[in-house]
């Protein structure tokens, strides 16, 4: 037994002026000929008021502009993501932050106006970017700690290590008094344990902030990034670069360096990989990072928002330094395949 039911315009109104989001609806000069209750909430003005007004009224400069470029795309059948994001001056001065979708309003098969779904998203996106805000002089403070750390590593911890080790060798050399056999083979077991101890710290410098980066910039520090992954994990590793290498600000830099070395750190530490590729391309007006492995791969949540929540802290922590750098992050994985993290960077 089919059942179905007519939406009249009486029911119309009532979903129409009881909507949570502000509706109105404009005709093709601009004026608005329609409003709901929400949308006198949102801007401020009463129904009449809203009535006496073209929408124009609303919006400036680049945010104009983008209306336009809405009604022009709706009109010509193009392709268009909603919703989008859109900013609205209100009664009292202030400008709101919108979400909104916007659709044809047709009449008898022509088109006679335009019809707008908005959502007052201003508090969230400000307390979006406090949170930004706050991620990045968290990151600051912790790369400024790193800086130090590494720093009384390199000179005050080194030097140390360094004589004790030129003692030793003085030591064991020394012809008067003439040592036995067995103190000498202790000197050299001292000896030794001193020279690792001694690489460690240097390598702990290293990784904390290595100098080549802030001395020869990303790409020389990239390409020592994977000299060690090499050497001391005999993973394959190689780096190229496509375009022509543009100067970035130290910043930008270090926060796609981190990134890099968090890619490698997971190729290192779990993707059981035998080889990777860090590539870098630079473009007029972006770059990309790219570092990929044969590994074994992981399944990707639904949303990269919860890596955290599935315990991919270091991928968390990426995505964190690519919204610093206003970057778009995509992570391609699935178990067998390896994984790509590619970080597409606005220059």
């Amino acid at each position: 037994m089919e059942m179905g039911f007519e939406l009249t315009e009486q029911n119309y109104r009532y979903l129409f002026e009881n909507a949570s989001d502000a509706i109105w609806v404009q005709d093709m000069e601009g004026n608005i000929v329609d409003a709901n209750m929400a949308c006198e909430k949102l801007t401020g003005f009463t129904r009449e008021e809203l009535l006496s007004k073209n929408v124009r009224e609303f919006v400036a400069g680049e945010f104009l502009e983008l209306a336009r470029e809405v009604r022009r795309k709706l009109l010509s059948g193009e392709k268009i993501v909603q919703p989008y994001e859109q900013r609205l001056f209100r009664k009292d001065g202030t400008t709101g932050i919108m979400k909104m979708a916007t659709s044809l309003v047709i009449i008898d098969g022509g088109t006679k106006g335009f019809q707008h779904v908005a959502r007052d998203v201003t508090e969230e996106k400000r307390m979006q970017e406090n949170m930004r805000f706050y991620v990045q002089q968290i990151t600051r403070a912790q790369e400024d700690e790193r800086k130090r750390v590494a720093r009384e590593l390199h000179d005050e911890s080194s030097p140390p290590l360094l004589l004790l080790i030129q003692r030793l060798d003085a030591i064991a050399s020394s012809q008067k008094p003439r040592l036995p056999q067995r103190f000498k083979d202790d000197l050299e077991d001292i000896r030794t344990q001193a020279i690792e101890a001694l690489e460690g710290l240097r390598r702990y410098a290293q990784d904390l902030r290595p100098r080549i980066l802030d001395d020869l910039g990303l790409v020389p520090a990239l390409e020592w990034m994977a000299e060690n992954l090499v050497k001391d994990y005999g993973i394959d590793t190689r780096v190229t670069v496509a375009g022509v290498e543009q100067s970035l600000p130290d910043e930008a830099q270090l926060l796609l360096f981190r990134i890099a070395q968090e890619a490698l750190s997971n190729i290192r530490r779990h993707a059981k990989a035998s080889r990777a590729w860090i590539r870098m391309e630079f473009h007029d007006e972006k770059l990309f990072l790219i570092v990929k492995d044969n590994g074994k791969g992981f399944e990707i949540p639904q949303r990269i928002g919860d890596l955290a929540s599935v315990g991919k802290l270091g991928l968390a922590g990426t995505q964190e330094r690519s919204r610093l750098l206003g970057a778009n992050l995509e992570i391609q994985s699935s178990p067998g395949k390896g994984t790509t993290i590619t970080v597409e960077v606005p220059i």
